[in-house]
């Protein structure tokens, strides 16, 4: 390649680089995040406290009035009305007058104490102007009291009059409340109502400078508490991510901190357990490849040494040494078979045949093939049962789950060689039982025997007979027929297997087959 060639893809390389933006961490998200949320505090504080407060203002004093003229038209005929009305000077800052409409001229009946301020006095010239926008209204009507050129308070477009009271500029405004009553007596009175309107200029210029000041404080405090809190929120994720790490790399030593927060502990504690059932599997798997390089290592010695001895020995090249070869060789085969059925099984791929078949004439063929085991080194196998047996299932692959049995109570039966199969029927289930009497497995190993690359004895040997993967491969076939299966076994007292199947077909046959 041309050096000319490396000058746009090294180019390219640097855009890539610089497009690829790293992402923030936890740490930052966390005080930008509560940054964030203390702007928003404080910019709604400022509006809600300062753009929007007359209009709060004037909302709470008109919802004020409407509730106390409602209460009032509800309950204008107590004997309590003229006491409540007295008061609502006091209450909540509001002259009342009630007032009887029957005639030209109307006559106050109740009314609120005496005020002198001027905005709180409710004139007499007023009362018909409020009977007026009421009746025109059809039910309450509230409005607010303006300034004119003269700076005197008066309802909106209030007719002139001849003689109007002095105020100070400074006073305030005020909302007046109108209301038509019509009794059951059908006496029609009116109620007027007048609360007082406080400017809130100088009450939002004090507001501003307190909020200064708390804005100020409020923004400290985020940033001491964003970066507090978000320290206490990451430091322990990024302790677990700092193990996780380790654990990816096959270190299982790792131990992860639990405590803190609730879900980081629980998270922890599951990592810890994930890297103890790790370091398990990890030591297994290494056994299991340990024990089957050996396994297939002496066939192949043996093999390459017979081979070498026919080759460079004259008279060497009989039928024995030949069946040696051919011995090891299909020893070597089951082994492999064995390995790929155990894979085949693990990853649900080994299809199973179900019909019905009897799982008595089954084992019944599966003895014949020890026929020359127990002839050659006195093994007694011995097949006890009463009754032929037909179940549903695949009768290749629950056979192998028998020949893996046997052949495993027959690699630890002990020193009276004797391997007992028994066949028993209860509540329509059939229970097939292998049986030895070898050394027995302890109790803490009964849990892990089915599970795969496990065994009890550390010390590698050779089996007798079989690959020693039956047991791996039996659970896995039991498994595909939803079959119960378990062991009993105790150390010096030999150990037994078993596993039920539905009894499709019962046929009474009273026999002992001894082999």
């Amino acid at each position: 390649m041309k050096q000319t060639d490396l000058v746009p893809l090294a180019s390219a390389c640097r855009e890539a680089a610089k497009g690829k933006k790293r992402k923030p961490s936890l740490k930052v998200k966390l005080i930008g995040a509560f940054l964030l949320f203390t702007a928003v505090m404080l910019v709604g504080l400022w509006i809600f406290q300062t753009v929007f407060l007359d209009d709060f203002y004037r909302f709470v004093k008109t919802n004020q009035m409407k509730k106390t003229a409602d209460y009032i038209c509800r309950n204008i005929e107590d004997e309590d009305i003229e006491e409540y009305i007295k008061s609502l000077r006091e209450r909540n800052g509001m002259a009342a007058g009630v007032y009887d409409t029957s005639g030209d001229i109307f006559r106050r009946i109740y009314s609120s104490a005496d005020h002198t301020e001027f905005g709180m006095e409710i004139m007499p010239h007023e009362v018909y102007e409020c009977y007026e926008k009421a009746k025109q209204s059809g039910d309450k009507v509230i409005f607010e009291g303006s300034k004119d050129p003269s700076g005197q308070f008066f309802p909106e477009n209030w007719p002139d009059l001849i003689e109007r009271p002095k105020f100070d500029k400074e006073s305030s405004g005020n909302l007046t409340c109108a209301v038509v009553m019509e009794l059951k007596s059908e006496v029609e009175y009116m109620l007027i109502l007048r609360t007082p309107i406080t400017p809130v200029t100088s009450t939002v210029e004090t507001l501003q400078i307190q909020l200064i000041i708390v804005s100020v404080l409020l923004a400290l405090t985020g940033v001491v508490f964003a970066v507090v809190m978000s320290l206490r929120i990451s430091r322990p994720l990024a302790q677990t991510n700092k193990g996780a790490k380790e654990l990816a790399k096959q270190n299982y030593d790792v131990y992860f901190e639990q405590d803190g927060y609730k879900e980081i502990k629980e998270l922890n504690e599951t990592l810890n357990f994930a890297a103890k059932e790790l370091s398990k599997v990890d030591s297994l798997r290494r056994e299991l490849i340990s024990n089957i390089s050996h396994d297939l290592r002496t066939p192949l010695t043996m093999i390459g040494g017979y081979a070498e001895v026919m080759r460079d020995i004259p008279g060497e090249n009989t039928p024995e040494n030949v069946q040696v070869i051919i011995d090891e060789t299909n020893r070597l085969s089951q082994l492999v078979t064995d390995l790929l059925d155990l894979s085949r099984l693990e990853s649900g791929n080994a299809p199973i045949c179900m019909e019905e078949f009897s799982i008595t004439d089954s084992i019944s063929g599966i003895f014949t093939r020890y026929s020359k085991l127990t002839s050659k080194d006195d093994y007694i196998l011995q097949f006890d049962y009463d009754c032929d047996v037909t179940v549903l299932g695949d009768e290749v692959r629950l056979s192998q789950v028998v020949y893996n049995l046997i052949n495993n109570a027959i690699n630890y039966c002990g020193d009276d060689k004797t391997v007992v199969v028994s066949q028993t029927v209860a509540d329509g289930k059939v229970r097939i039982e292998v049986t030895d009497h070898g050394e027995g497995i302890a109790a803490e190993d009964l849990r892990n025997i089915w599970d795969r690359y496990y065994r009890v004895d550390k010390e590698h040997r050779s089996a007798v007979i079989g690959t020693g993967l039956g047991l791996s491969i039996a659970k896995n076939v039991l498994l595909l027929h939803n079959a119960r299966f378990g062991v009993r076994s105790a150390k010096g007292k030999g150990s037994t297997f078993w596993f039920e199947l539905n009894a499709a077909k019962i046929n009474s046959a009273e026999n002992i087959n001894s082999i």
